[in-house]
């Protein structure tokens, strides 16, 4: 007995079930592309930043190296005397009474 009520309780809706199916569908689609299209910008400002937070965390790597390799030579500079020596040679054209300093001059660049 209980088949027969069960079966009709069961309203055939035909192509009007199908339709409601199909329309579900569509509005469940529209949703999610109306949510991603209002969320895309904020993706793409994300992304903009990740690749900026990049940039500027390899700069900041960079100018950390150079600190380091400063902080190197001044050490050098404070405690060793040929870094010393060297750095006035270089920098200064200074040499010893018996040696000669030669100079060698930078060619021009042709300007446009």
């Amino acid at each position: 007995m209980s088949r027969s009520t069960e079966s009709e309780s069961r309203v055939d809706l035909g192509v009007f079930g199908w339709l409601n199916q199909v329309m579900l569908a569509l509005i469940m689609a529209a949703a999610l592309g109306i949510a991603g299209l209002k969320y895309l910008p904020l993706i793409r400002k994300n992304e903009s930043l990740g690749r900026q937070l990049q940039q500027t965390q390899d700069r900041v790597n960079h100018l950390q190296d150079q600190v380091n390799r400063n902080q190197y030579r001044i050490e050098a500079l404070r405690s060793d005397p040929r870094t010393i020596e060297r750095e006035a040679r270089e920098q200064l054209g200074l040499a010893k009474p018996d040696e000669q300093v030669v100079i060698f001059a930078q060619p021009e660049s042709k300007s446009r």
